[in-house]
């Protein structure tokens, strides 16, 4: 008998938890999103008592922004963004059921990996500032340009996505661009923080 754990949308085996201690192992976007869930799950539970204005998000939420980015920009004419569910009810709390609505939060953590290095990152999504920022371990592994090439799809349909669903209930106006539907987010290497290495 095999004996499977549900944390959300992962199901997880003891080769799964096993996986995490081996050498040279690899981290794989279910042992994030079950990190981020039980993040989740914590924030939903301490609610009452400490009231965040932030959220996380997962490697699945990534995943459908890169299809629905890649669904849309085959279009000649950047009008009427076809938004996908699944990214609508992330935004709404609806998946997963401990998330938090983003119109309650300033700020959302997610998880990116960026392909062609095969490398981990965490992007913050600033609502307000409508801007993205991204922390990583390795600052001199990935020059700039790379790193906005690979994020380029989030910085494009994230402003979509909020406008499809009136986020902003009038135009938000930041970083000298109208927040309107064909607007890319700026993207900034943060690296100022002290849990970055720079001598790698």
């Amino acid at each position: 008998m095999i004996l499977v754990m549900q944390f959300g949308n992962v199901e997880a085996e003891i080769e799964f938890f096993a996986s995490l201690v081996k050498a040279n192992g690899w981290l794989k976007g279910d042992h994030i999103d079950l990190g981020l869930y039980l993040i989740q799950k914590r924030q939903q539970e301490l609610e009452e008592v400490e009231i965040s204005d932030w959220t996380t998000t997962d490697v699945f939420f990534m995943n459908h922004i890169h299809t629905c980015f890649a669904d849309n920009k085959r279009k000649k004419e950047q009008v009427g963004w076809k938004i996908r569910n699944s990214l609508l009810n992330v935004v709404n709390s609806k998946v997963p059921t401990c998330g938090m609505d983003w119109q309650n939060a300033y700020k959302v953590y997610a998880p990116y990996i960026l392909t062609k290095y095969k490398h981990w990152v965490t992007v913050m999504i600033d609502l307000v500032k409508c801007e993205i920022k991204v922390y990583d371990s390795m600052v001199s592994l990935i020059p700039n340009e790379i790193l906005k090439e690979e994020l380029s799809p989030l910085s494009i349909t994230i402003p979509n996505l909020l406008n499809t669903i009136n986020f902003y209930e009038e135009g938000v106006y930041a970083n000298d661009c109208s927040r309107d539907w064909w607007c890319p987010w700026p993207i900034e290497h943060e690296i100022n923080n002290s849990t970055q290495a720079t001598d790698k």
